[in-house]
């Protein structure tokens, strides 16, 4: 697969992974998430992909609105690193959704012919 089908295809997946995260699909989110990702807040708090999926089903994280902008893709041969800004409207289960702006890295590893998510890492923009 050449590079630019490559970067084609992670952008499919970044699309699906915050697809999942707003509709809450863990088939989905346990398809695109290696078991050891490390899945790091913009609250410096780092989660397994267990302590993440608990997060979610407690309503901790609660997703109204995902965009991402401005995306670079770097490729290293199995490996891509994934870096740009991110919209994202969310808030714990009942209450409101703060709309956050994020500077945000993914990191793909291809492991057993598929994309899985072996890092996620964000930090919050300071507001305009």
């Amino acid at each position: 697969m050449g590079d630019a089908a490559t970067e084609s295809e992670l952008r499919e997946l970044e699309a699906r992974l915050y697809q999942a995260m707003i509709a809450q699909d863990f088939a989905v989110l346990d398809r695109l998430l290696a078991d050891d990702v490390v899945y790091v807040h913009s609250t410096a708090v780092a989660e397994s992909k267990a302590e993440y999926f608990a997060g979610v089903r407690k309503g901790l994280y609660d997703y109204e609105r995902i965009e991402s902008r401005g995306v670079g893709i770097r490729l290293c041969g199995d490996v891509a690193v994934m870096n740009g800004t991110v919209d994202m409207s969310v808030g714990a289960r009942g209450q409101r959704k703060d709309l956050i702006h994020l500077l945000f890295v993914l990191v793909w590893a291809k492991r057993a012919g598929d994309w899985k998510l072996v890092h996620r890492h964000a930090t919050r923009m300071p507001a305009a």
